[in-house]
């Protein structure tokens, strides 16, 4: 079976992690910081704090802005289930703007219509999805303009970058965010295992990332009330065990440091299905914008003739030995969403359109061309009719 997605572990990972595993930190060590600098140098980003995964990533940055009870969120409808809930762990109300479909991320324009039609949120969650970054500069503009905070949620994106205003700006550099997250989990980018950060510019979210990352404890001399000598702590806010261990960080260096032969082998990919697709009135292809430089998480082709069409092309290519997906179901007709605000189908038409016909095809650095001509072949064979 080729699944639509799977890490690329060599024996560089291999052996980094060994040697921390011989070392005499396993968590809390020097790998983390190491972890975090290199994230740093990848996305430009002033300040990288790691932790144990991507919803952890979400849920801290929500803390670090102190989202709280009745703040009013939102985020894109098409994306996992994780960049909605870290609203609602902090007890904020979360809705949902439609996506634009030639990214596939939230629509600004639609998210201005929303402020000026519905209310300001407290925070807006864009999503790169697939790999596409949302357009974040419009959406910073917004912000700047309404008095909202950004999150991006750039767990498809490592290694993505667009250009504004004749500038290059790598996804995570939070060059048009107050904030960024990214996801380390197997089928990302790069892995970790499990994993993840958050990234910003500002120093102060940075220690307030820190210090919710780690049971809200500090020994910052600065800030003690007192101190009792070099062993004391304080813990100063309700914090979390966030933390991610030395092990992890090792493969994340490791990974790190693979991550230009990820993306080209990634686009080489995309370019292939691109080429094999692009002229057969079944298909819609997966957007790739003039001034975006990829690195594509997902390839979501999209089944004209809908939702049968996507079936039956999903239940073919299983038969024939490959893994699909779909990505995703529109979070707000999850049924916690639709019993809690009484969402319903309609109320984003452009995201329910993707999602009936969309269908992700497999999209990882160790696939080998025999694997790729196999799908397209698999593909271009399934009739689009049940």
């Amino acid at each position: 079976m080729i699944p639509y997605g799977r890490q690329s572990i060599d024996s560089r990972d291999i052996s980094a992690v060994d040697a921390v595993l011989r070392s005499d930190w396993l968590t809390c060590g020097p790998k983390v910081e190491e972890f975090e600098a290199a994230l740093r140098s990848v996305t430009g980003a002033r300040f990288a704090v790691a932790c144990s995964n991507g919803t952890a990533a979400l849920h801290l940055a929500c803390l670090a802005l102190d989202i709280v009870e009745n703040d009013p969120g939102v985020t894109s409808p098409i994306t996992f289930l994780a960049s909605a809930n870290c609203i609602e762990f902090r007890g904020g109300k979360t809705d949902f703007v439609d996506i634009d479909p030639a990214r596939l991320c939230l629509s600004p324009q639609r998210l201005e219509e929303y402020c000026d039609n519905v209310a300001v949120p407290r925070v807006v969650v864009p999503v790169d999805f697939a790999g596409i970054p949302a357009d974040l500069p419009a959406i910073w503009k917004s912000a700047k303009s309404h008095g909202f905070a950004v999150i991006e949620d750039a767990a498809h994106a490592l290694g993505s970058a667009y250009t504004h205003e004749g500038a290059t700006h790598r996804c995570g550099s939070c060059a048009h965010s107050d904030l960024a997250i990214l996801s380390f989990h197997p089928v990302k980018t790069i892995t970790t295992g499990e994993g993840g950060a958050i990234t910003t510019n500002s120093e102060e979210l940075a220690r307030r990332l820190r210090l919710f990352r780690s049971h809200g404890m500090t020994k910052d001399p600065a800030i003690l009330t007192r101190n009792d000598g070099p062993w004391y702590y304080e813990m100063h806010e309700l914090g979390y065990n966030y933390r991610i261990t030395d092990i992890q960080c090792a493969l994340g260096v490791s990974q790190l440091a693979r991550l230009p032969e990820f993306k080209k082998r990634r686009q080489e990919i995309v370019r292939r299905y691109n080429a094999a697709f692009r002229n057969d009135a079944r298909f819609i292809l997966p957007p790739w914008p003039d001034g975006v430089d990829p690195c594509q998480h997902l390839y979501p082709l999209q089944f004209a003739a809908g939702s049968a069409a996507r079936a039956h092309a999903y239940e073919a290519l299983k038969a024939a030995g490959i893994g699909t997906q779909v990505h995703y179901v529109p979070v707000y007709l999850q049924p916690y969403y639709s019993r809690k605000y009484g969402y319903k189908a309609g109320k984003c038409p452009a995201a329910e359109k993707y999602y009936s016909g969309c269908l992700s095809l497999p999209l990882f650095p160790g696939m080998k061309d025999e694997d790729v001509e196999k799908v397209i072949a698999a593909v271009l064979q399934v009739n689009g009719k049940q």
